[in-house]
Formats: C-alpha cells, sequence, structure tokens
C-alpha cells in the first residue's frame, strides 16, 4: 500500500480488488481510469494506453470482443463500491489500485518490465497532489 491514509471503504475495495485474478485488475482498471470523473493533471491516456497493452497479452480475446461487465460479477460489484466513493476516496483508490498493478507479478518478465519502466506512478501520484 502507497498510502497510509486510507478510509475503511478504500481499504475494503483494496481488499476485494487484491483477490482478483490479473487479467481482472488490469480490466477494472482500465475501465476505472476510463471512466475517472475527477480532475487529474497527469496524461492518463498513457497510463491507458499501456495497461490495454498489457491486457492485450494477457488476453487474447481482449481486441476482438467488447467486454460485458455483466460477465463479470465481481467486477460489476468492485465498479459499483467505487462509484460510492467521495471524490477524495477515489482519488486515493485510484492510487492503489494502480500500484497495485505496479506490484503484481504477471508470472511474464516482458509484461513485468514493461510495466515496471512505463507505468508512472509516483508521476501520477504527485500530480493528484494528496
Amino acid at each position: 500500500m502507497l498510502l497510509s491514509d486510507n478510509t475503511y471503504k478504500v481499504l475494503n475495495l483494496l481488499e476485494n480488488f487484491n483477490n482478483l485474478n490479473n487479467i481482472d485488475k488490469v480490466r477494472l482498471t482500465v475501465n476505472i481510469l476510463e471512466n475517472i470523473n475527477f480532475r487529474v493533471d497527469y496524461d492518463i491516456n498513457n497510463i491507458i494506453c499501456l495497461l490495454k497493452d498489457i491486457l492485450s497479452k494477457l488476453d487474447s480475446n481482449y481486441n476482438k470482443v467488447i467486454v460485458n461487465f455483466g460477465k463479470h460479477k465481481k467486477l460489476l460489484f468492485l465498479s459499483a463500491k467505487y462509484m460510492e466513493l467521495s471524490k477524495i476516496e477515489k482519488k486515493k483508490f485510484s492510487i492503489e489500485m494502480l500500484f497495485n498493478i505496479y506490484e503484481t507479478d504477471f508470472n511474464d518478465e516482458n509484461i513485468n518490465n514493461t510495466i515496471n519502466q512505463n507505468l508512472l506512478i509516483f508521476d501520477y501520484v504527485y500530480s493528484l497532489k494528496i
């Protein structure tokens, strides 16, 4: 965990996020970042493109099929819980979610190196001024 002052809601959501498999973690992160509803002084599109590239490497059907969250009950649930958070809690969760992906071992050295070199989580944190 990167931040030390998270609320109970954020911690609970992070615990559920930790229980997802790697593909679902990336899939949910892309969905949340594409629908972000707070101002970010950081080019979030670079992170989204990076995660979409990682997702296409993890899931060969990613570029062929539209993701239906109705088939992914856990992702739908976590997405709904995310919507209940306050704006500051959403910022903190987005930080922790990206940091979790940064620390995740994807059992693929290529993917791990790509994430470690290109996911600039600390720049994102500083841009949010939390």
